[in-house]
């Protein structure tokens, strides 16, 4: 929806793909027309992500609107995990995050931000988000998406941090034609 308002406005979005997941047809399906007005980054490594954000920064203007990145630390994941590494990799990733807080600070814009979580075996926490509590801590707003465990045609969205707004409160939706649909019913 922010990417389709962004549109109407006549302002470019900015999706960073790393997933290899962007989809024009699911856009179409959203509402989203005009296409032109999306710029896709996709990088395949570590350093064209790295090069991606830099870009972004770059080029940044009142014409951008929305700006979109999934999943920022998936291509983290390849990089290996010896202590250096990982160290090295943190504090990139906070590097990072400071990039695309400038970004939606100075240009009052949305961005989203994607991320990966995983099963926490050692009894503790359900679930783990990757990049751990470095990426909660950057995020004012964070929606939990997932499938419905009743209906699993159906997708959930519960809110797990906002500024004002109750925590843990969900909706259902779906996603078809003529865009995101309430399936709360």
């Amino acid at each position: 929806m922010c990417c389709k308002y962004s549109l109407l406005r006549g302002k470019k979005s900015i999706f960073i793909d790393t997933e290899g997941g962007f989809s024009p047809k699911r856009l179409d399906l959203m509402g989203v027309k005009n296409l032109e007005d999306i710029v896709v980054f996709q990088p395949r490594d570590y350093a064209a992500q790295q090069e991606a954000l830099v870009k972004l920064e770059r080029i940044m203007s009142s014409r951008i609107g929305f700006v979109c990145i999934d999943s920022l630390v998936s291509l983290y994941r390849l990089e290996g995990y010896d202590h250096k590494k990982r160290t090295e990799l943190v504090r990139q990733l906070g590097n990072d995050l400071l990039i695309l807080s400038r970004i939606a600070r100075d240009y009052n814009i949305p961005l989203i931000i994607t991320n990966q979580v995983y099963d926490d075996v050692s009894g503790g926490k359900e679930k783990i988000p990757i990049g751990g509590d470095l990426l909660k801590y950057w995020s004012k707003l964070i929606i939990k998406l997932e499938r419905d465990e009743e209906d699993n045609n159906k997708r959930k969205a519960t809110l797990l941090r906002h500024p004002y707004k109750k925590e843990g409160e969900s909706v259902l939706y779906d996603i078809g034609d003529p865009g995101i649909i309430d399936a709360s019913f």
